[in-house]
């Protein structure tokens, strides 16, 4: 079970989100409702505030925000013998300039996890670039995987709108946390709905999950971490669609992979294998046919 969030919702309902578009466009946004408990990222309902259509926004999007300062491995299961590690402003102001020294060529780069896990004493500024780097691989991952899938934007995952980073007021951080835009979908989670013990659904609705996960692998894309919390069924009350979100572990096939290579990448993660267990957890029974094994 995740542990309590160090830090309390950082933007409440009504409060406005300042963001930057990677094409430097800016960007208002006003919270309509934060999807609590956070563990990893920050994710929110929001309205944004330019008319609707200008540019290019429904009046509703999902603004997923990619900052360390909130992650729950901040505050480790007791079972692991770590102590908390809190957010401060200093340590965040001293990752980053280990960063800029890093980039000048004036120090080495010999941060590993290993390093940080290893040595319980890790300085914090160590553990806050620890921090930041996951986020930073983790957004670059959606935003790569959105580009990826873009012919199933809509259908089995969400529409995509556009990725930046949020501003927040000076002084207050040494980084912009990084965020994407995407489309909002009224459902639920296939876990919160099992939970709830509503009417069984049935395999149909997941067949165009199932037929496009199944093509990832020549897509040039592993998701690499489904599960009943990460599929959503649309609408609540009578789910017709399934989604696949987050894709923050996702990888893609690099330049020059060879054939052998990637696909024993694919089958180590086994997407498929991965959303037939997470149906079948939530009690979603499996067709037998061939074209289903």
């Amino acid at each position: 079970m995740s542990q309590p969030m160090q830090e309390p919702n950082p933007f409440p309902v009504g409060s406005h989100v300042a963001m930057r578009l990677t094409d430097g466009t800016p960007l208002s946004l006003q919270i309509i409702k934060p999807f609590l408990p956070f563990t990893k990222s920050l994710v929110y309902l929001v309205r944004p505030e330019t008319p609707t259509g200008s540019n290019g926004l429904p009046p509703e999007i999902i603004l997923k925000i990619f900052d360390p300062r909130y992650v729950d491995e901040r505050i480790p299961s007791s079972k692991f013998g770590l102590r908390p590690r809190l957010w401060t402003l200093e340590a965040e102001t001293a990752a980053a300039q280990y960063r800029q020294e890093i980039a000048e060529g004036k120090r080495p780069d010999d941060l590993t996890v290993h390093v940080v896990y290893r040595d319980g004493e890790a300085k914090p500024y160590l553990w806050e670039e620890h921090f930041y780097r996951y986020f930073m691989v983790s957004w670059e991952n959606e935003v790569d995987a959105f580009k990826c899938l873009i012919s199933l934007q809509g259908t089995i995952i969400p529409k995509f709108y556009g990725s930046g980073n949020v501003l927040p007021p000076a002084g207050t951080r040494s980084i912009q946390p990084p965020a994407v835009l995407m489309e909002y979908i009224r459902g639920t989670t296939l876990a919160e709905y099992n939970a709830a013990k509503l009417p069984n659904l049935p395999f149909a609705i997941f067949r165009p999950m199932f037929d496009a996960v199944s093509k990832f692998k020549e897509l040039g894309i592993y998701h690499g971490d489904i599960s009943g919390t990460n599929l959503l069924v649309s609408p609540s009350e009578a789910p017709v669609r399934a989604v696949l979100i987050d894709f923050g572990r996702a990888g893609m096939r690099e330049d020059g992979e060879s054939e052998e290579d990637w696909a024993g990448i694919c089958d180590f993660y086994s997407d498929k294998d991965g959303l037939r267990l997470a149906l079948k957890a939530n009690g979603i029974p499996w067709p037998i046919h061939k074209s289903c094994a």
